[in-house]
């Protein structure tokens, strides 16, 4: 196996100054998960949360009109956006716009076209929010761990001077390339940055152990949880370069996750057919 180019390792401060630049809906995100669990937040308070970002504003109004929210009358306004929708819809919409948003450029570094990586991220986060409910955890963090796994591929690949992720023939796991290269996995990046933001310290968790679950002596339900996930996207077709081997079956996950295989199968269909009806809504 080739030795690759070594770079100086990431630190968290820099994380943190490349996360605020690249991607400032995620830490919207987090901000409006803080103002969700306060029985005092109103509306209006959400609205100015999110009209502080106006690319974030475009993207929740136009996935607004999707037919994932039920819409039957077209709103362009982020007030009527919002005013429709339950708290838990509010917090998927703004995810999945801050998803959009962090999916807006090819990511040379993996050889990667954003719509790929947008699709992958839609598609992992169905698949999650239904995994969750049979493994007893909160089908909206396991949503939004989905969604924003990606994270840390957008900061490394913002910061990595050149580098290229040379391909599964000389690196057939991305992530022990990642460690090679920067000193810590995209995982790590992204679990860095969603601590820095106050997520629940559970999704910090699913996301810094998903691709080995098993590695640490403390059992991760969530790791586990969103492993399968990125499984279930893989295997109709959205795999992501490098990854696929970090998502082998095994009863030992079926186990601790709580499900079966007919549940995954399940699970495929139902994250196929969520981000297809996305995707032609916002081509329609």
């Amino acid at each position: 196996m080739p030795s690759p180019r070594f770079q100086a390792p990431l630190e968290p401060d820099q994380i943190i100054q490349l996360g605020g630049a690249l991607v400032p809906a995620a830490a919207t995100l987090g901000r409006l998960r803080l103002l969700l669990t306060e029985p005092s937040t109103d509306l209006d308070e959400i609205v100015n949360l999110i009209r502080l970002d106006p690319a974030l504003t475009f993207h929740v109004v136009r996935l607004s009109n999707s037919v994932l929210f039920g819409t039957r009358e077209r709103q362009d306004t982020l007030e009527g956006a919002v005013g429709r929708m339950g708290l838990i819809e509010i917090y998927q919409l703004v995810g999945l716009a801050a998803t959009k948003q962090l999916c807006q450029r090819d990511l040379p570094t993996y050889r990667l076209k954003a719509a790929r990586l947008w699709e992958n991220s839609v598609a992992t986060a169905a698949a999650a929010e239904v995994l969750a409910r049979p493994a007893g955890g909160d089908a909206g963090l396991s949503y939004a761990t989905g969604l924003l796994r990606n994270l840390g591929a957008v900061i490394i690949d913002g910061c990595s001077a050149g580098t290229v992720y040379p391909g599964e023939a000389e690196w057939p796991l991305v992530s022990e390339w990642e460690r090679e290269v920067f000193g810590l996995t995209a995982a790590e990046v992204t679990a860095t940055l969603l601590d820095h933001w106050r997520f629940p310290a559970e999704l910090v968790d699913a996301v810094r152990a998903h691709h080995e679950p098993f590695a640490e002596p403390a059992s991760n339900v969530g790791a586990c949880v969103l492993n399968l996930a990125c499984g279930v996207a893989a295997r109709f077709g959205l795999d992501l370069p490098g990854e696929t081997g970090h998502w082998a079956r095994s009863e030992a996950k079926l186990t601790l996750a709580g499900v079966t295989d007919e549940v995954l199968e399940q699970c495929a269909e139902h994250a196929r057919a969520h981000y297809l009806a996305l995707c032609a809504s916002l081509h329609s």
